[in-house]
């Protein structure tokens, strides 16, 4: 797959981002760079994804002086683990993972559910707030509309926005916050 870039609309960040196929797991990385809630960063994540769109594990680290790193792995049946190996138990029942400044992981569950138009699923997400590093588990909702068009729903937060994707299931447009320039 070709390299994607996305730009930010409501802040100032651009991210490239790679997937690449390793046979039996999928890697997708990004890197975002940009300025947010008054806040500059620059953060790296790695996600491994199974051949069925399932988040294995996923690692974030920020650089700079203030650096952070964060790296949980799953057992792909909804619990996740810490690089200790410990249990993160408030996190049970997520199968997907949301990482705020990217529109990469809202394809997570669009291509994991696989959905017909019209059909919807409401599924448990850990959402990762960045630059902050700020861990919460969200519920969302993912309504198939069309080939390409898909309605996603924050049920905590009341947020709701139509995403589209390419023919790849990989996010074109988030209108008002994320579009692909590349």
């Amino acid at each position: 797959m070709e390299p994607i870039v996305w730009q930010a609309v409501r802040w100032t960040a651009t991210e490239y981002f790679t997937l690449e196929n390793k046979g039996l797991y999928k890697l997708a990385q990004g890197n975002i760079t940009g300025i947010v809630r008054d806040l500059p960063f620059s953060i790296h994540y790695e996600v491994e994804i199974t051949n069925d769109w399932k988040t294995d594990s996923f690692l974030i680290r920020s650089h700079g002086p203030d650096a952070k790193e964060l790296k949980l792995t799953s057992n792909l049946l909804g619990q996740w683990y810490d690089k200790d190996g410990k249990q993160v138990t408030a996190l049970d029942n997520c199968l997907d993972i949301d990482i705020s400044l990217t529109p990469f992981t809202n394809t997570l569950p669009v291509k994991r559910l696989q959905l017909n138009n019209g059909e919807s699923a409401t599924i448990n997400v850990i959402y990762i707030l960045l630059p902050e590093f700020e861990l919460q588990r969200v519920k969302q909702r993912y309504t198939k509309i069309s080939q390409d068009t898909w309605l996603y729903e924050n049920l905590d937060s009341g947020f709701s926005s139509q995403l589209y994707f390419d023919s790849e299931g990989i996010m074109n447009d988030y209108p008002g916050y994320i579009q692909r320039r590349y």
